[in-house]
């Protein structure tokens, strides 16, 4: 794996199978991560990762979220996802929507860390974990939210990606902040291409804070591009440990992005 990784995270579309070949043979990712949106079922999810990981020799990260499953679910899930020589996991707590059917074991990310490693007897997993340069939703300050993060990361956490934020400035405070936490796990740092309107309900939905460009452009496709662009080149040159590019399966828009920041991979 690369000094500075580089990562892109894709929806489980069993219908994409041709561009996720031609594209991510072209891009080699350190790694891809399956999100688990729920117009995809899991079936589809692991068999997207079944293909990108024994056809395409790519290492895969498999999403599981503490609200919608129980137990017994997860335990499932793991014994299987081992069974296929699936080892890393990104375990998150999961957005709140309309008509979510919400278990009751997890009410925390960290409750379903805890439990996979009690699961892991053999320390097989790698355990990812999500953060918030913005802060999360839940905490009062960005010392409060590195508080709790800390604790997470405690559990049994081994890398973390960031949900994707526009502003370096509050991307290198974060990263000072967890450093004075002690947080010393490798951070990816999320990156979405703004390049359309869904993608813009996407952000509001997920509470995140929107650049300013995006009030003000007349070209939304080549301007997001722009901005993510200038924005990925920019972290790498401040040494971070990786970008995570959250393609929303959006191939063309991707590859016009990894285009102008291979010269860093």
């Amino acid at each position: 794996m690369r000094k500075q990784t580089f990562s892109v995270e894709i929806e489980a579309n069993p219908n994409d199978l041709l561009q996720m070949k031609h594209y991510l043979n072209k891009w080699k990712p350190d790694f891809v991560s399956i999100s688990n949106l729920s117009r995809y079922s899991y079936e589809e999810m692991v068999q997207c990762a079944r293909y990108i990981q024994t056809d395409l020799n790519i290492p895969v990260v498999i999403h599981l979220t503490g609200l919608t499953h129980t137990k017994d679910q997860i335990k499932k899930a793991f014994n299987q996802l081992v069974n296929l020589n699936i080892h890393n996991l990104l375990l998150v707590r999961g957005n709140i929507h309309h008509n979510m059917q919400i278990k009751n074991d997890f009410k925390y990310a960290s409750d379903l860390i805890k439990y996979v490693n009690q699961l892991d007897k053999d320390s097989r997993i790698n355990i990812i974990a999500g953060c918030y340069p913005d802060t999360h939703t839940l905490a009062e300050s960005l010392s409060e939210d590195v508080k709790y993060l800390k604790k997470k990361v405690n559990t049994g956490v081994d890398s973390l990606i960031s949900l994707m934020c526009f502003d370096n400035d509050r991307v290198y405070k974060f990263l000072e902040k967890t450093r004075e936490y002690d947080i010393n796990v490798p951070i990816r740092i999320g990156i979405m291409p703004i390049t359309d309107t869904f993608k813009k309900h996407y952000l509001e939905h997920n509470d995140v804070k929107m650049p300013k460009f995006f009030d003000t452009t007349e070209d939304l496709l080549n301007d997001g591009i722009k901005f993510a662009v200038n924005q990925i080149n920019e972290l790498y040159e401040h040494n971070v440990n990786g970008i995570h590019l959250y393609t929303h399966n959006d191939w063309m828009v991707s590859d016009r992005v990894f285009e102008q920041i291979k010269q860093n991979l």
